[in-house]
């Protein structure tokens, strides 16, 4: 069985853990329209779970803030 649900925006999306944190950062900075350009210009073509979607939150972080301007949130290397 299949069950796809349909978002117009990430912030209408469940996130969770780490993924929730990122989210309500960009909430926090009002970048959450433009995060979701990015979200489905990363997923075009494919539809991803909501896993995914958490996990790329979550886990590409500092990929996310560069590309919405919040340098002084990337982690030092």
């Amino acid at each position: 069985m299949e069950y796809k649900v349909q978002i117009n925006s990430l912030d209408n999306f469940k996130a969770w853990s780490g993924g929730l944190t990122t989210l309500n950062t960009v909430r926090e900075r009002g970048g959450v329209d433009t995060l979701t350009v990015i979200c489905e210009d990363i997923f075009s073509g494919n539809t991803p779970t909501e896993v995914q979607i958490n996990d790329w939150l979550w886990f590409d972080s500092d990929f996310i803030y560069q590309a919405l301007g919040y340098d002084d949130l990337l982690e030092a290397s």
